[in-house]
This record gives structure tokens, C-alpha cells and sequence, in this order.
């Protein structure tokens, strides 16, 4: 656990470092995305096979639903919790502001909104390079050569970082380990996406980023330090049950 909590001290006291760290070598060498995408690509079959294994198809079509599943369970014990007047399993009006606001904020309107919908990358799957029509883009360019649903950033690779806002409701002391645990899913889920020739890998960068970035942002204005949803003085939630 101290390697844990050492590395997540320092991504806390050190954000730019990290993101700089990540990002810079994907925006220099953008051609560090086609050379991991390639290591997934079949040139015989003319395709990326991971597109149509069970365990890949699962985790892009039944993955999400699992993490809304989850999601509404909270929003039903909220909505227990204010027509019992009572606080249920620790379930508050702040902690469901927190998980709501982190969910719609992060995967939803930055990233599926105002990037999927506009940046214009095309997908792995669609450049010339792996026999599709279009032209490989960088990060961070913006093209007219995908209308909508695009490359970047990653819509999955968003939702599996997502899970690090729960982790930051973990005490204290579990915390880093939890975190650790939230990250590697996300990994796993950026991964899957780019062995299927969805997303570049700097479209999953970009969307860790940026989903971690909104998510510790608003865990700083929404949870106290102690790491647990106060049940007292919270003005800017009033009514919060005592």
C-alpha cells in the first residue's frame, strides 16, 4: 500500500507534472498512436481482431450499462434516504450531487458532447493505414473528416477513469489503493478500445485526463477533507439530513 500512497501524493501534489508527462510525447510524436494501433492490426484479415471477441465486445456494449446500473442504485437509496428523512448506507444529497455531476460532466458533456461531436479525428479503424478512406490526424487537430461519434476523445476510455470518483469516497487510508484499482479498470477499458481499433491511444490519454481532472475538481468543492459526505453544514445543499 506505501507505493500507493506515495504515487497517489505525488499525482496530488503534482498534477501538471503528470499531464505534461503523459501528453507531450503523444503531441511530438503523434505517431506513437499508429505504431501501438498497428500492434493490433491484422493486415491478412484486413481488420483489428479484437472487434469481434466476446470479452472486448462485452466490456464496449455491456460495461457501461453496468456502470449506470450502478449509478441509478445510488440515485434510488438517495431518493430512499429523502423520503425517510434519513440518511440510507451513508447515501447523501452532496455524495449524489458528487457522482451525478462527476458522471455528466466528465463522459458526458466534455467529452461526448463538445469533443466527439466537433473534433472531427477519424478512428483507427477508418485511416488509410488500416484500410479505411481517411487521413490519420494527431491529437489535438481538428479535421472535417469524421461528422460525428469520432475519435476523440474516447467516449469508453472516459467512463472506465469515471469510477475514480468512487474511489475518492474511500477513507482515507484505502484511498490510494482504491484509486490504483479504478485506474487499472480504466486502463483495461482504454485498451480494449484501441486493441478494436476504436481510439487511438492519445484518445484515451486525453479522455483519462480530462475525466480525473473534473473529478477532482468538484471532489475538492463537494466532499470534505475527511473524505466522507458531511451530514452537517452544508449550505450549498440545504436540507441535508443530520
Amino acid at each position: 500500500m506505501g507505493m500507493f500512497t506515495r504515487l497517489w501524493h505525488s499525482v496530488e501534489a503534482y498534477p501538471w507534472r503528470w499531464t505534461l508527462a503523459l501528453t507531450v510525447p503523444l503531441i511530438l510524436f503523434p505517431k506513437i498512436d499508429l505504431t501501438v494501433s498497428s500492434w493490433f492490426f491484422d493486415p491478412a484479415m484486413g481488420t483489428f481482431p479484437a472487434r469481434s471477441q466476446p470479452f472486448y465486445e462485452w466490456v464496449r456494449r455491456t460495461m457501461p450499462y453496468i456502470l449506470f446500473g450502478f449509478v441509478g442504485y445510488l440515485i434510488c437509496l438517495w431518493a430512499a434516504g429523502e423520503w425517510l428523512k434519513d440518511v440510507v448506507f451513508g447515501v447523501t444529497r452532496r455524495m449524489t450531487a458528487y457522482v451525478m455531476l462527476t458522471l455528466a460532466l466528465g463522459p458526458g458533456l466534455v467529452v461526448n458532447v463538445l469533443l466527439k461531436d466537433s473534433w472531427g479525428r477519424p478512428r483507427p479503424s477508418t485511416i488509410r493505414e488500416f484500410g479505411g478512406p481517411d487521413y490519420f490526424v494527431p491529437p489535438l487537430v481538428m479535421t472535417d473528416q469524421c461528422d460525428h461519434n469520432c475519435s476523440f476523445s474516447s467516449g469508453h476510455g472516459a467512463l472506465g477513469f469515471w469510477p475514480v470518483a468512487l474511489a475518492l469516497l474511500a477513507p482515507p487510508p484505502w484511498r490510494p489503493v482504491a484509486v490504483a484499482l479504478t485506474v487499472g479498470f480504466g486502463a483495461v477499458v482504454g485498451f480494449v478500445r484501441i486493441a478494436q481499433g476504436g481510439h487511438f491511444l492519445s484518445d484515451v490519454v486525453f479522455s483519462a485526463i480530462i475525466t480525473v481532472a473534473i473529478i477532482r475538481w468538484l471532489h475538492k468543492r463537494l466532499i470534505p477533507a475527511s473524505g466522507q459526505p458531511s451530514l452537517k453544514n452544508n449550505p450549498s445543499i440545504p436540507g441535508e439530513s443530520a
